[in-house]
């Protein structure tokens, strides 16, 4: 067998094993075969390809995330600056941007199934309608 190969097969094996894919009596019989008892060659789990490809998502799906936080925070940004350019002093306005803001936020928490979307959606709700209150009594 190709010792490229046979490197590939060793790594995925410690890959399985360490997350607990197989049970590690057949990992360990799948290294005895492949390695033919040779443990120094062994090859570590990081190298595995299913390894590699958990790291990518990882990445892809932190970038991802933080996207929708800068556009959120650009939309709320937009809003407060629309309100400031064209209806400066109009604080009902200004309260239903934030309430278009939150409601958003709320929404695109639910569709995406992101937590940290929804709870601040539902917290600025929350502090807009006791904004509400404390200054209407």
């Amino acid at each position: 067998m190709n010792v490229q190969r046979k490197k590939i097969i060793i790594a995925e094996i410690n890959y399985w094993k360490q997350n607990k894919l197989l049970p590690e009596h057949y990992c360990d019989f799948l290294l005895t075969l492949y390695t033919q008892g040779d443990h120094e060659l062994e090859i570590s789990a990081t190298d595995a390809l299913l390894s590699k490809e958990e790291k990518k998502d990882k990445t892809r799906v932190i970038l991802l995330q933080f996207l929708y936080i800068v556009i959120a925070f650009a939309v709320l940004g937009t809003s407060l600056k629309l309100w400031e350019l064209f209806f400066a002093g109009q604080m009902m306005l200004l309260v239903g941007f934030l309430i278009m803001n939150c409601l958003l936020w709320l929404l695109a928490g639910r569709l995406l199934k992101l937590l940290y979307f929804t709870i601040s959606g539902a917290a600025g709700l929350i502090l807009i309608v006791a904004f509400i209150v404390k200054t209407v009594f």
